[in-house]
């Protein structure tokens, strides 16, 4: 049972081609219910483990690698699918791939990395939301289409800013077994 939410983990990331080949050829309804699943598998993989004690080193880390490999494939599949938007997913790549090197940084320093905070729990929450409703309701007006993807990238900006004296506290404290940082 203390597998489950590694498995769900690990489903998202096998979900990942099968979201970005159905997008691709425009199958917009597939696209948007795989990422939906994903979302779900997100959310009950992180409850289970914490509510059972189902809480693994495995899962420490495959869960964050689920996280931005879902966030990196949506980001980059959509900015191809819709190229008037592409600055917006490429700053919320820019900021994953800044929380990845902060986090892997602190990893190669011995600092333990656990648990994401509650700003990017709602940053990841809100960018989810965003990008299904893009996907499910094709042919939504550009204004709308706007205004969501600019809540999300605020949201990620103000989460990303966040962890930036989470960051330095636990590089400053460099104590291997009471710090954490996962990033969002």
């Amino acid at each position: 049972m203390k597998n489950i939410p590694n498995l769900l983990s690990l489903l998202r990331i096998l979900l990942i081609p099968f979201f970005v080949h159905q997008l691709l050829i425009g199958n917009t309804l597939n696209a948007g219910i795989i990422l939906l699943i994903s979302a779900l598998t997100d959310f009950l993989d992180g409850k289970l483990a914490r509510k059972f004690g189902w809480i693994t080193d495995l899962g420490k880390v495959l869960d964050p690698i689920a996280d931005k490999l879902t966030q990196f494939a949506v980001s980059i599949t959509l900015a191809i699918t819709l190229r008037q938007y592409w600055i917006f997913f490429a700053v919320i790549i820019f900021k994953d791939i800044v929380i990845l090197l902060g986090g892997g940084y602190l990893m190669k320093r011995g600092i333990k990395l656990e648990g994401a905070k509650w700003f990017g729990k709602v940053a990841t929450f809100i960018y989810y939301f965003a990008t299904i409703l893009i996907i499910l309701i094709p042919g939504m007006p550009n204004w709308f289409i706007t205004l969501i993807l600019s809540l999300a990238v605020i949201c990620a900006l103000i989460s990303a800013f966040l962890y930036i004296p989470e960051f330095f506290k636990y590089k400053k404290n460099n104590n291997p077994n009471s710090q954490s940082f996962k990033g969002d």
